[in-house]
């Protein structure tokens, strides 16, 4: 296998954990909005659904820079074999062929960020939630 296809192959990846982690993030959104208000087992049935998806952000959020960091590390390999075959004749060649390998880095790193944000958000949504609960069920108890 080519190390120009593996490169492809990373980015293929990076752009279906986007795809992957864009569909939890709507599926959690409208899960949010379905909420149950009513009784605190129907809220702790919907916790559990609502906590399941949210691995796949964390891991996303975890795996992204890594990968990224696997595809420039091919690039820059591919690069400098092309340029080892080719010969160097100036410093502008060395320079884009390292910044189009550091695309890859960049993208898992931004990957990362946005898988972050929103489980970061939905963990904080559902912990609320969770405290709503106890508050509810403390209050029927105390009565």
């Amino acid at each position: 296998m080519s190390l120009e296809l593996l490169h492809k192959i990373v980015f293929v990846g990076m752009f279906l954990m986007f795809l992957a982690s864009n569909y939890v993030i709507v599926l959690k959104f409208l899960q949010l909005r379905r909420r149950p208000q009513t009784s605190p087992q129907e809220a702790y049935e919907w916790m559990h659904l609502f906590r399941e998806g949210l691995w796949w952000l964390d891991f996303s959020a975890t795996t992204a820079p890594l990968v990224g960091l696997l595809g420039t590390i091919i690039a820059l390999i591919e690069a400098f074999n092309k340029l080892t075959q080719l010969g160097v004749s100036n410093a502008s060649q060395i320079s884009s062929a390292i910044g189009f390998a550091l695309v890859a880095t960049a993208v898992g790193i931004l990957l990362s960020l946005w898988n972050y944000l929103f489980f970061k958000l939905f963990s904080s949504r559902l912990h609320q939630y969770r405290e709503r609960i106890k508050a509810t069920i403390l209050q029927e108890v105390l009565k």
